[in-house]
């Protein structure tokens, strides 16, 4: 995979990444929360396509192995860290009340072709490559990742990136923006 290093806003980010699902998981008469810490830095410098496709993935997960309850979005400052002027270390979580995954086929889950049980391919769709693909693209970019899971319960998959901060853009104004100014002198 090819990295590609840009600043970008990361609550827009996850806001383009998971409000789509948002939709989906109406339809399945789920409860769908997004909750983006304030002390999480606005503007971040890293591969914004890569860390959305592994959102959308694991969201994708999560709806298409939940049937009731909840899906819940977290983004916060990964524990025992914090938020410098410089850098930034980024704990993502995609937690369900879905199926869940047995103890023994956890440390697996993340392979190629690997699903926890066949007749979860026949039942729920897909061939298992995306987990692989979201562990290839968090180790790429020197993140990790890892699962928490209860059979009956749910589970919650979790990664951390590291990111530079970025300085957050000046806004530019605009006509409108001046005019509202030139009025209020």
């Amino acid at each position: 995979f090819e990295l590609d290093y840009n600043p970008f806003e990361l609550r827009e980010l996850v806001s383009r990444a998971v409000n789509p699902h948002a939709a989906r998981a109406q339809a399945k008469e789920l409860e769908f929360h997004v909750r983006v810490a304030p002390e999480v830095p606005g503007w971040v410098v890293g591969d914004a396509g890569r860390v959305r496709q592994i959102l959308v993935n694991l969201v994708g997960n999560a709806l298409k192995f939940t049937t009731k309850g909840q899906i819940l979005v977290e983004i916060k400052v990964a524990e025992g860290t914090k938020v410098t002027t410089s850098s930034a270390r980024v704990h993502f979580i995609v937690s369900d009340t879905g199926i869940g995954i047995p103890a023994e086929k956890r440390d697996l889950i993340f392979q190629r072709f690997t699903q926890a049980d066949g007749s979860v391919s026949r039942r729920y769709g897909g061939t298992g490559l995306g987990l692989a693909i979201c562990s290839t693209l968090v180790e790429a970019m020197e993140g990790r990742i890892w699962l928490e899971s209860e059979m009956g319960e749910g589970s919650s998959f979790q990664f951390e990136l590291p990111f530079d901060v970025y300085p957050e853009p000046k806004r530019l104004r605009t006509d409108r923006d001046l005019r509202g100014l030139a009025g209020q002198r």
